[in-house]
Order: structure tokens, then C-alpha cells, then sequence
């Protein structure tokens, strides 16, 4: 065999065994076939769910809202006095079958306060104790927090105080979620956090969060994305910080009717109005590392406004 022909066959020999080691990587999950075959990251496309009832009456049908919508991302509402576990075990199993993530979905503005990080930790405690006890299609993926103390009437007063119990609150969730866990912690934040301060510091809140949650969900709550206060103008700043930090953030949009202004909702809208614009969204940031999906407020009004 001449020198030509040994060299083709040892190519040859060569890719056959990266195509095999390929292929042994996508069965166990390592590798996606997307990333195989060079395609871009999957997007986030993700929905709150505040009323557990929806949940309660007929799981699977919520499920099947949330397929035909490709989201892939859950934050369920989980209360710390009405905790029922049936009641998500049989939810996130049906999300599971359906490769749809569920986070634990906590919301209080006075978790911004150490005063009551006992609250807080017994959420967190909650969810880890309920993950303890359940097979793995059942279990919560993540914690999602919804704190925004900007609503406390102590914010007007002393912000910069707030601001550093509100970031050692945080602290304590991150350290007490992931201590011996794999959960993720993410958040939701007003599309102005990248203006805030940490006090004492020229660090911005936002990249703080950044550094320290596992994503950030921005409340970026417009029915338009093109234009100086459409949804791209508003989220620029923080997709941007996020890639300069390697991480990316969700753009968070609004379905409920709200005297906050119609143009922060698409309630009311035309029909197909929100698809077109989030597709608009889509097309910006298609490429861009700081942008992750998008996620709709709230499930029970987004499927009211479908039908």
C-alpha cells in the first residue's frame, strides 16, 4: 500500500471514530445534536405561573398550553403556608415528558429585608426538603425570585439601606439553594437595575446580580420592541453587560391588563401583535451572547388572551 492510500485510510479510520465518540456523547446527553451539527444555543422561552390552581385542575392541559407555545421554562408560584408536594410532583412530571424545565417561584418585596430572612430561608428549605423526598422528574430545577423592594415604602427612605440588605438577602439564597445541590437561582429585575449602585461602590446592582444568580429575568414591559422606550432600547444596556460578564439575561414581557399604561402590556392588543413583535426581538438579538429567550407574564392571562 502505497503512502497516498495508507493516508486516506488513516483519515478515514480518524473520523470514523470521531463520528462513533460523536455519536456516544449525544445518546448520554453531553452533546446536543444541535451542537453537533453547528447550530446556535437553544432560547429560553419561559412563563410564570402565580395561580397554582391552574395547575391543580388540570395539569396535563396546562402542559399542553405551554408545548404548543415551546416554552421550556416554568416559574410556578410555591407558597410557604399552603404547600401541597402531590400537587407539583404530578405537575413537573408532566413538564418533564415534555422537556420543560419548572423553577420554584417565590415573590415577596419584603425578602429585600433581613428582618425577614427567615422567610425567605424557609422558602428555599421548602423547596430543597421537597426535592430531598421526590424521583427526578420531579424535581424543581431552579428557584426564581420576584423581591423588586422597590415597591417598600422603607425604599423611598434609605435606598442605598435597602439595596445592601436586598444583596445580602440574595447572598444567602444562592449559598443556602446550592448548598449540596444542583439548583439554579435566577430572579426577576425592573429593566432599570443596570442604573442602581451597589452603596459604597461604582458597581452596578445588576452586575452584581449577574455575577451572582445563574440568570436574571428583565421585566422589560413594553408592547413594542423598535423605537428610544421600546422592549430593545430598554434591554440593550443590560444584554449587553451580561455578555461582558458571560452570562445572558431573558427579556420578560407583559400580558396583564394593568393601569400602569396600555403601551406596558399587550393586553388588549390585536391578535398575533405580541408574535410579531417578540419575533422582531428575536431577529436583534438572534446572535447576540447577552440575550437568552424570552420569557410571557403570566400564564393564566396569555392563555386567556390565545383564546
Amino acid at each position: 500500500m502505497n503512502d497516498r492510500k495508507q493516508a486516506l485510510l488513516n483519515t478515514l479510520q480518524h473520523r470514523r471514530k470521531i463520528t462513533i465518540i460523536m455519536v456516544l456523547l449525544i445518546s448520554l446527553g453531553i452533546l446536543t445534536t444541535t451542537t453537533f451539527m453547528g447550530g446556535g444555543k437553544e432560547e429560553v422561552k419561559a412563563t410564570w405561573i402565580w395561580d397554582v390552581e391552574q395547575i391543580q385542575e388540570n395539569p396535563e392541559k396546562t402542559i399542553s398550553f405551554a408545548k404548543q407555545q415551546n416554552v421550556n421554562l416554568i416559574y410556578v408560584h410555591v407558597s410557604i403556608n399552603e404547600f401541597s408536594p402531590k400537587l407539583y410532583r404530578s405537575f413537573i412530571k408532566e413538564a418533564s415528558k415534555q422537556d420543560i424545565n419548572v423553577y420554584a417561584l417565590g415573590g415577596d418585596p419584603t425578602w429585600a429585608l433581613t428582618k425577614n430572612q427567615d422567610s425567605l430561608d424557609k422558602f428555599v428549605s421548602q423547596v430543597k426538603n421537597y426535592n430531598r423526598v421526590v424521583p427526578e422528574e420531579q424535581k424543581f430545577e431552579g428557584i426564581h425570585l420576584d423581591v423588586e423592594p422597590y415597591l417598600l415604602p422603607e425604599w423611598k427612605k434609605d435606598q442605598n439601606e435597602v439595596i445592601e440588605q436586598w444583596l445580602m438577602n440574595t447572598a444567602s439564597v444562592v449559598d443556602q439553594a446550592k448548598a449540596n445541590t444542583e439548583l439554579a437561582v435566577s430572579g426577576d429585575f425592573p429593566f432599570w437595575v443596570h442604573k442602581l449602585n451597589v452603596p459604597g461602590s461604582s458597581q452596578k446592582v445588576s452586575e452584581w446580580m449577574l455575577n451572582k444568580l445563574d440568570s436574571i429575568t428583565i421585566m422589560a414591559y413594553r408592547d413594542y420592541t423598535e423605537g428610544t422606550n421600546g422592549i430593545k432600547s430598554i434591554v440593550t444596556p443590560l444584554v449587553d453587560q451580561a455578555h461582558q460578564h458571560n452570562k445572558s439575561v431573558i427579556v420578560g414581557v407583559n400580558v396583564i391588563d394593568t393601569s400602569e399604561g396600555s403601551h406596558t402590556t399587550f393586553h388588549g392588543n390585536e391578535p398575533g401583535q405580541m408574535a410579531t413583535e417578540l419575533d422582531k426581538l428575536e431577529n436583534q438579538f438572534n446572535d447576540h451572547g447577552g440575550y437568552a429567550g424570552i420569557a410571557i407574564h403570566d400564564y393564566k392571562h396569555w392563555k386567556t388572551n390565545v383564546h
